[in-house]
């Protein structure tokens, strides 16, 4: 498993000048707009193959596992300035896949390609601000009729600003998840930008059903759409989602480096300063502990060796990712002073960025909860199996 940095440049030759001339340069007229990474942008990056290295052979791509998809997200996070693109870009390849995984021939003839070839998007309509068991979102399959009726409000929905389709998941007659597919322009439909603490310019937004009617063809998880949710967007994304991070977080790195060799304090430079120094170790330290924890996870999901519906494992990556991506951006600005906090750094702008991991895939102080309980039960269930 070698999971030793060796730059960026392979994927710096594919999408260097478009990162750069479409991303980076307009990256804080962005921030400061909240203005999403357009259709257009995306397209540009699909033309290219963005799509490729995660897709399946029998749809044209490479058939990369998580580790390696996973080191492309974190090479993109490293040459973009703006984190909401890799961000984007690794939910709308987990959309191709989750939609793949259904199994639908006659969806995958009308929207796959397009997906693929970034002329359409699609996004996860999952998140109620409640668990899955307390969705207030709801199907209802009309009398004497092949359709249904959808209610409800999905609070966060990234991608959701630029989505023409959404993976929605709603509660069912019998309070089972089910899974439709839904149009941003079916009828009822309306999506509402939200203005955001950070990634501002992937999309996230509300989405809105008032009296939705679908076809039942468009019902494509008809019951257990939570275990569908865990293993195609939850469970399998949670270790995958901050490598882009650990990228961004490197180059945060490098350019906290570079102020502190052109700062003088004393008549020194800061870089020649023990403390500093120190410092310095102390990021690498929480970058490459971060980073052996979350493609440990990712290499044991491509042996099939992690649980598919809730690994505790990924889980833990994320956990540990999340904590060391936030103190290096906090020991950044803590070193760099008023530069750091201006918006040309980016630093600042990491830091909110970075911020948005707490709360994704299970918010921190949850993960600590749900592994505290499996690993209590597991425990116990040892102890009974095998008592002293």
């Amino acid at each position: 498993m070698n999971i030793e940095w060796q730059g960026a440049q392979d994927l710096k030759d594919v999408y260097g000048c478009l990162i750069e001339n479409e991303l980076n340069v307009s990256v804080e007229a962005r921030d400061q707009a909240s203005a999403v990474i357009t259709h257009a942008q995306m397209r540009s990056f699909a033309q290219l193959g963005i799509y490729t290295y995660n897709l399946p052979e029998t749809w044209g791509g490479f058939g990369w596992g998580y580790a390696p998809w996973g080191k492309v997200l974190e090479k993109i996070g490293y040459l973009s300035h703006d984190v909401s693109f890799p961000f984007l870009i690794s939910v709308r390849m987990s959309f191709i896949n989750a939609l793949l995984a259904v199994q639908r021939a006659d969806i995958n003839d009308i929207y796959m390609r397009d997906l693929i070839e970034g002329k359409k998007a699609g996004a996860f309509a999952y998140t109620e601000n409640a668990d899955a068991f307390s969705f207030l979102s709801c199907a209802l399959p009309e009398k004497e009729t092949e359709y249904y009726l959808l209610n409800g409000l999905k609070a966060i929905v990234t991608g959701a600003e630029t989505a023409d389709i959404f993976l929605m998941f709603v509660r069912g007659e019998t309070a089972d998840i089910q899974v439709f597919l839904v149009r941003a322009d079916d009828p009822g439909v309306a999506v509402t930008p939200r203005a955001m603490h950070g990634c501002r310019s992937t999309g996230i937004a509300s989405v809105e059903m008032v009296n939705v009617r679908v076809h039942k063809s468009r019902l494509l998880i008809a019951t257990d759409g939570l275990s569908f949710a865990q293993r195609y967007f939850l469970n399998c994304r949670r270790a995958l989602q901050t490598t882009l991070f650990l990228g961004r977080a490197r180059a945060v790195i490098e350019a906290t480096l570079g102020y502190l060799h052109t700062t003088v304090r004393h008549q020194r430079p800061l870089i020649d300063l023990q403390h500093v120094q120190a410092l310095v170790g102390e990021m690498y330290i929480l970058l490459e502990s971060a980073r052996t924890s979350v493609f440990y996870a990712l290499h044991r999901q491509d042996r099939a060796e992690s649980d598919p519906y809730w690994d505790s494992v990924s889980s833990s990556a994320k956990y540990q990712a999340v904590e060391a991506v936030n103190k290096i951006a906090a020991l950044a600005l803590n070193v760099t002073g008023g530069w750091g906090y201006s918006e040309s750094s980016g630093i600042g702008r990491a830091q909110r960025d970075f911020a948005s991991l707490i709360a994704g895939a299970d918010p921190q102080e949850k993960l600590k909860v749900d592994i505290g309980i499996q690993k209590i039960h597991e425990i116990e269930m040892y102890y009974q199996r095998y008592p002293q």
